[in-house]
């Protein structure tokens, strides 16, 4: 697919450990009214794909696809965050906390990122 290879074929969620055999996701799924198109697709590996509950929670996912998305794409291009990123992805990580909406997959990776930068 053109979009994958458009995006060096790599993984477009930002915690993500694994980053090989790359899939196209449809952020709004087509069963649901999605289409495909450049907009609605990214770009994540096996794992991140499957291992998320993307599909059967894809209402709660759709926003953080889409920011995940445009920051992926936005460095394949050459423009960085750097530290306003790491803020934002700070931001949503709380934001998902407060919401519960972090599965127990989440909390234990964002648990080992926070004591890594202890």
């Amino acid at each position: 697919m053109l979009y994958k290879k458009l995006l060096n074929y790599t993984c477009a969620h930002p915690e993500c450990i694994s980053g090989t055999d790359i899939e196209a996701h449809h952020v709004r799924p087509l069963y649901k009214g999605g289409v495909d198109k450049f907009w609605n697709i990214i770009s994540l590996c096996w794992m991140c794909h499957h291992k998320k509950k993307l599909h059967s929670r894809s209402e709660d996912k759709m926003l953080e696809l889409y920011v995940y998305k445009t920051m992926h794409e936005f460095n394949i291009c050459g423009f960085s965050f750097d530290e306003q990123e790491e803020k934002f992805l700070e931001n949503l990580r709380q934001y998902k906390r407060e919401h519960k909406r972090l599965t127990a997959e989440e909390n234990l990776i964002l648990e080992n990122i926070e004591t890594i930068k202890e």
